[in-house]
């Protein structure tokens, strides 16, 4: 299943001297698993791409694991929002995340005793229909959990109606020091086999494709066992490996189109039209399978906790647990001259408020970086940054056009393809702020549909977790008769 070619999207993009991640230290390669137990959750009504959820419970209410605390407005483009620990409701208010996202959340003080929701209970049958399926992932409230958190019922829709031939199953995460995928495909691979399939039987195809690294032999053995274990549990599918040399930013759905298919996607393009595939990271994949077997909605996540001074952990941790509780938890310091970022280290967002920041269903890794003195200086026209991005702009000069005030040219230079990688700013000698500069323009320049704030206080559905009415893709929520969920894709982003 697994034959000697070995897929990029750039055969430039990696140099001696920069971005060879294939030589990584030994930690990132070290599975460790910690459950961590926070004290109290701030949990977000806005953590996917979309409008943010309405809280369904008031302060002074006893909450259990599992159950639904936001739910979307009927009609609206939002998913289910979850507790991950039992205790009680003491503050909804405002909350400002790094990535400029405002909302309500949803403040929970843990009662120690870790309480399910009774209904929360492993599924006897697991022979479901596509239609359930979809009503339990809808339910569960998952989304892409490797980047901007599109919501995983809407993709599946989506590539319903592009008829994608093949569903890709995404384990290329490539960012140094981040192994939180890593860690859920060796750990759980049975899971996401199971996943891969339950999404390829939703869509409609047969063939599933796992995108892996040619340095992760590990993942590869881990799968195929899996394949073996679970033969039984289905019939019909094929399973193949695409192998992908180790460079940054390889799991983007653009570098995955140009590397698997030779196709270079435009601003509006999508994966599914183009390529007729469609794409799902490996612990969505995950999440989707632990919603059908076990019951359990999206409240939790594994993502690394890495810093230079010996750190370096994956941990199972509520999603909503404040990072300064992460940190305690797996022995963290933070020293005056250290800065946390929200996310890894390349791509991540610097965040103030460590106590007042929660992660989220989409953060993959908190990563300390020690503060360095950096000068900015002129730039000397080198040619590095041309070199390592991965898109293919000219960072130094879309940079420069920006500072003048030029935006139209930097708009037609490519500006708002801007992925945000890092990779410009991080090979550049003269300490330019490159990614900030351009990426903060393509943010403007992209038409928003998503607002930040709901206009309706309160949605009453009662104590549930909206996993008890999955049948026949029926629940709490307003749900067309197509078993449909429209992209709001007119004048905004794709993917």
């Amino acid at each position: 299943m697994l034959g000697d070619r070995r897929y990029s999207f750039n055969k430039r993009l990696i140099t001696d001297n920069a971005l060879d991640f294939s030589k990584r230290s030994s930690f990132v390669r070290e599975v460790m698993l910690e459950k961590v137990y926070p004290t109290r959750l701030i949990v977000p009504m806005l953590q996917h791409y979309g409008v943010p959820a309405v809280p369904t419970v008031d302060v002074g209410e006893y909450v259990t694991i599992g159950q639904c605390i936001g739910a979307p407005e009927p009609g609206s483009f939002s998913v289910p929002i979850h507790s991950g620990i039992s205790g009680t409701v003491t503050d909804i208010r405002d909350v400002s995340l790094p990535n400029g996202v405002k909302c309500r959340a949803v403040c929970i003080e843990s009662d120690r005793k870790r309480t399910y929701h009774p209904s929360i209970n492993p599924r006897s049958n697991v022979q479901i229909s596509a239609s359930e399926f979809m009503g339990i992932v809808k339910n569960a409230g998952i989304v892409g959990m490797g980047g901007e958190g599109i919501p995983t019922i809407a993709k599946i829709n989506r590539a319903r109606a592009e008829g994608v031939n093949e569903v890709l199953v995404n384990c290329l995460q490539s960012e140094p020091y981040s192994y939180s995928d890593f860690l859920r495909i060796t750990d759980s691979a049975d899971y996401i086999v199971m996943g891969a399939v339950a999404l390829a039987g939703a869509v409609g195809v047969r063939r599933i494709r796992f995108l892996v690294s040619s340095t992760n032999g590990q993942e590869i053995t881990a799968l195929q066992a899996a394949m073996q274990r679970t033969a039984g549990e289905y019939s019909g599918y094929s399973f193949d490996f695409a192998s992908f040399k180790s460079r940054f930013p390889q799991g983007y759905y653009r570098m995955v189109a140009k590397a698997l298919y030779g196709k270079i996607l435009g601003e509006n393009d999508t994966l599914e039209s183009t390529c007729h595939a469609v794409l799902f990271n490996c612990s969505t994949v995950f999440a989707c399978w632990n919603a059908v077997a076990d019951g359990l909605p999206l409240m939790s996540r594994v993502l690394t906790v890495t810093g230079e001074d010996g750190m370096g952990h994956n941990v199972l941790a509520p999603i909503g647990t404040p990072v300064s509780e992460l940190l305690d938890s797996v022995n963290g310091k933070l020293e005056t001259n250290n800065t946390i970022v929200w996310g890894s280290c390349l791509t991540g967002l610097v965040m103030n408020d460590p106590d007042n920041t929660p992660i989220i269903k989409t953060t993959s890794a908190v990563t300390i970086v020690r503060d360095a003195d950096v000068h900015e200086y002129p730039c000397i026209h080198c040619g590095s940054c041309i070199e390592n991005c991965p898109m293919e702009l000219e960072p130094g000069i879309v940079t420069t056009l920006i500072r003048q005030g030029r935006y139209d040219e930097a708009d037609q230079e490519g500006a708002r393809k801007c992925i945000s990688c890092g990779a410009c700013a991080y090979v550049c000698p003269s300490g330019l702020p490159l990614t900030s500069t351009i990426a903060s323009f393509a943010a403007t320049k992209r038409n928003s549909v998503v607002s930040a704030y709901s206009t309706t206080e309160k949605i009453d559905i009662g104590s549930v977790t909206l996993m008890e009415a999955y049948d026949g893709y029926a629940s709490a929520q307003e749900v067309k008769e197509d078993d449909t969920m429209v992209l709001p894709f007119e004048g905004g982003k794709f993917i």
